[in-house]
């Protein structure tokens, strides 16, 4: 599993920074939708948008509802959480709703070379001197997937200068397969 979310990771970073430095020509592929997808599934582009609106407006109900029912991978570690056990998080705010939404609440290790504090996606979204969001899809082992990349300059945050979710085209539209 290590080496697969490994693959993954690398994918993303290459990926992200090719799009976020103009290296690519396109954002997203288009292309016809694989068997049993609708017409009517949001390109790339548009779940970018989507997507990180509603981080930034910290709707944690619309970003539960891109978490499939069998979960999704969180952290660099890849714990896997179910639907229910992020929906618990949210509903507590704590875990990962603090690092999608709420700085105050992350529970972070006190780094004594470095003052600074830990910050939610949505202050670093919101908050931050430049903020660019890309998103690139490609086909993965027969799974259409879309990956969202964000890159911020923000010099009150040690973390997250490059944030990146990978989402998977299910029957329902897209679903969050891992969260950074």
């Amino acid at each position: 599993m290590k080496a697969v979310w490994a693959r993954c990771l690398l994918f993303c970073f290459a990926s992200g920074a090719a799009i976020l430095f103009g290296c690519c020509g396109a954002i997203s592929a288009q292309s016809s939708p694989p068997a049993g997808k609708s017409d009517s599934t949001p390109t790339p582009a548009a779940l970018e948008q989507d997507f990180f609106t509603a981080i930034r407006e910290g709707n944690a109900k619309k970003v539960l509802s891109f978490v499939p029912e069998h979960g999704v991978d969180l952290g660099p570690q890849t714990q896997h959480a179910t639907r229910a056990e992020v929906e618990r998080q949210f509903l507590a705010h704590r875990g990962l709703y603090c690092k999608l939404f709420d700085s105050s609440c992350i529970d972070a290790p006190i780094n004594l070379d470095n003052s600074a504090r830990a910050c939610s996606y949505r202050e670093l979204l919101t908050q931050s001197k430049k903020v660019h969001t890309a998103a690139s899809a490609m086909t993965r082992n027969g799974v259409q997937q879309a990956v969202l990349v964000a890159r911020i300059e923000n010099d009150r945050c040690p973390n997250g200068k490059l944030i990146d979710f990978i989402f998977n085209l299910e029957a329902d539209g897209w679903k969050l397969f891992s969260i950074p």
